[in-house]
């Protein structure tokens, strides 16, 4: 990809923005730029702050993925995880870096893309451990 560096440089950027700690730029920047697909997809995100929704594994694209963790997210702050709320470019970070474990895996997210939610229900189990 011609703009390597400059993919770099947005993936910095919301590392800084979502107070990321030291060595996940380099975890996040390995992880995906394995992947020339997830690449276009970061760069077309990049320029239009939108998704591409070109590469799919099983059907799961990035923006399903994204939504997914939201949903995981809001179950995260219902249980006392409120750092994750207003964490934007965090939410986008993992997005990217999961589509390279979907992509990997996809049959164990299509599984557990059905079966977890948010929602709080009878019976559900948490999506975070929570502090006994």
């Amino acid at each position: 990809m011609d703009n390597e560096k400059e993919l770099y440089e947005y993936a910095k950027k919301l590392c800084e923005d979502a107070c990321e700690e030291d060595g996940v730029l380099d975890v996040f920047w390995n992880r995906i730029k394995a992947y020339p697909g997830i690449l276009r997809e970061f760069d077309y995100y990049r320029e239009h702050n939108d998704f591409l929704c070109e590469l799919k594994a099983e059907g799961i694209t990035v923006a399903d993925i994204l939504v997914w963790q939201i949903d995981r997210f809001k179950a995260a702050i219902d249980e006392g995880k409120f750092a994750l709320k207003y964490n934007g470019p965090h939410m986008v970070l993992a997005a990217f870096y999961t589509m390279a474990d979907v992509i990997d895996d996809p049959s164990g997210y299509v599984s557990r893309f059905r079966s977890e939610t948010g929602s709080d229900y009878e019976g559900k189990s948490a999506c975070v451990d929570k502090i006994r």
